[in-house]
């Protein structure tokens, strides 16, 4: 039996603050941009290219990342991804999202960031 996979794994800097909203059911959902970069050559000139991707935080780790994520945040983040599409002025326009299943904080906290993360580690559990 053949299987496929859909993952991504990225880790990068948050271009903009979280958007959060929440469902109609009560569910937060955030979304941010995260920034990649990678070099390559191109006619013996190294060329320096900036990947931009929209990343998708459901539940508890959307209430995280408005807690902790702002712009500039170094990122891990590993999910799959998500195709769609929406309608603007009668045109459909395609859209790309990674859902993040898993997530790690890159930067070094404060230490009134690391009692607010432990305070909320305890009430994860």
């Amino acid at each position: 039996m053949s299987r496929s996979v859909n993952r991504v794994v990225l880790v990068g800097n948050v271009g903009s603050d979280p958007d959060v909203r929440e469902t109609g059911n009560g569910t937060r959902v955030a979304h941010v941009s995260l920034a990649t970069n990678r070099t390559y050559a191109k006619n013996g000139e190294i060329q320096r290219r900036t990947d931009w991707h929209r990343l998708t935080f459901w539940g508890r780790s959307a209430e995280t990342v408005e807690k902790y994520v702002r712009k500039g945040s170094r990122l891990y983040a590993d999910g799959r991804i998500e195709y769609g599409t929406y309608e603007r002025e009668g045109v459909s326009v395609p859209t790309v999202d990674v859902i993040v299943q898993d997530f790690v904080m890159l930067d070094r906290r404060s230490d009134a960031e690391a009692d607010d993360a432990e305070e909320l580690e305890a009430a994860l559990v």
